[in-house]
């Protein structure tokens, strides 16, 4: 992304134009500010009536549009040099996740491409990358489990759009985040609602294995790696070495960056919960979300941050709004 591009304003540092969906969301709102610090033109694509809180006070060029808007979104793009989808629905029918999701992918990356965006990279989740056995997930395992969730499943469709357009000659890399951990949360996301349940005094609903969990401004920085470094076609896990944490592991970060005790175990619900854990288990749910992000590590130099300054950054943020004692 060094030469400069057809769109750079004088003065500006050569072919530094962006363009990001989902600008507005939690990781959105950390790259918006990681592309700034790098001195970064950000244009920043956003629904009709978006609540663009996280993105107050900052230089950014907002423009309204839909993710199916394919000619628009390649108006829009044009003199930027990399584009960054995020934008996705979480929750929904099949067919409003398919719409957004896997049409929405399409629509974005096509235009991408036709806007001669030199960098495009598209953001997935960890749960497309579950191994058989249940091992810690790997960029080269891509598995759909019969538990997985219609999220999921749509993002996993997203990526074979992404790996279709790349295996064309598309600069398409593709982004696997574990579960970030940071401030500007404000939804907030499962890992959040957790973080916020433990602040109360409760004790989080947890799944049958460990979750791999990673700074919000590693994530961030390792989305501008993979545009940089990345390689078309290719997938990079976002997440931390190390970072596969146990429910009582993240009770105890939480509690430790709050400065409070830890919530106590109930028995029975205690029991309930691992009940309910088995049963997902058993019934061919994720057995855990970890994984072994060493790969990504070393090819891209994906920032490892402390877990420990990742959940106390969360606990003030949380704190600072009012949302947690």
């Amino acid at each position: 992304m060094s030469p400069r591009g057809p769109g750079d304003a004088p003065g500006e540092r050569p072919g530094r134009r962006a363009f990001v969906t989902g600008a507005a969301g939690f990781i959105g709102a950390n790259l918006v500010r990681a592309l700034l610090a790098d001195g970064f033109h950000v244009r920043a694509l956003v629904r009709l009536g978006s609540d663009l809180s996280s993105l107050e006070g900052l230089d950014v060029e907002i423009v309204e549009g839909s993710l199916l808007d394919g000619e628009g979104l390649a108006s829009r793009m044009e003199g930027c040099a990399a584009c960054f989808h995020l934008a996705a629905r979480i929750s929904g029918s099949a067919d409003e996740l398919r719409s957004a999701n896997v049409e929405g992918t399409r629509a974005v990356l096509t235009a991408a491409v036709r806007a001669g965006c030199r960098a495009v990279v598209h953001t997935s989740t960890l749960g497309t990358l579950a191994r058989p056995d249940g091992s810690p997930a790997r960029e080269t395992d891509s598995l759909l489990l019969p538990g997985a969730s219609g999220y999921v499943r749509s993002k996993h469709l997203a990526e074979q759009e992404a790996r279709a357009l790349a295996s064309r000659g598309a600069p398409v890399v593709i982004v696997h985040p574990s579960a970030p951990v940071g401030p500007f949360d404000k939804t907030p996301t499962v890992t959040g609602r957790r973080i916020l349940e433990v602040l109360r005094g409760k004790l989080p609903r947890w799944i049958a294995g460990r979750i791999n969990h990673v700074a919000v401004r590693d994530v961030a920085r390792g989305m501008i790696l993979a545009a940089e470094r990345g390689v078309p076609g290719t997938s990079y896990l976002l997440a931390r070495e190390g970072g596969d944490l146990s429910r009582d592991e993240l009770v105890a970060l939480v509690a430790g960056a709050a400065r409070i005790e830890p919530p106590a175990r109930r028995g029975a619900r205690s029991l309930l919960g691992w009940l309910r854990r088995r049963r997902s288990a058993e019934a061919g749910g994720p057995p855990s979300l970890a994984c072994d992000p060493s790969w990504t590590v070393r090819e891209l130099g994906l920032p490892q941050t402390p877990l420990e300054e990742a959940f106390a950054e969360a606990v003030a943020w949380f704190r600072g709004r009012g949302m947690a004692p």
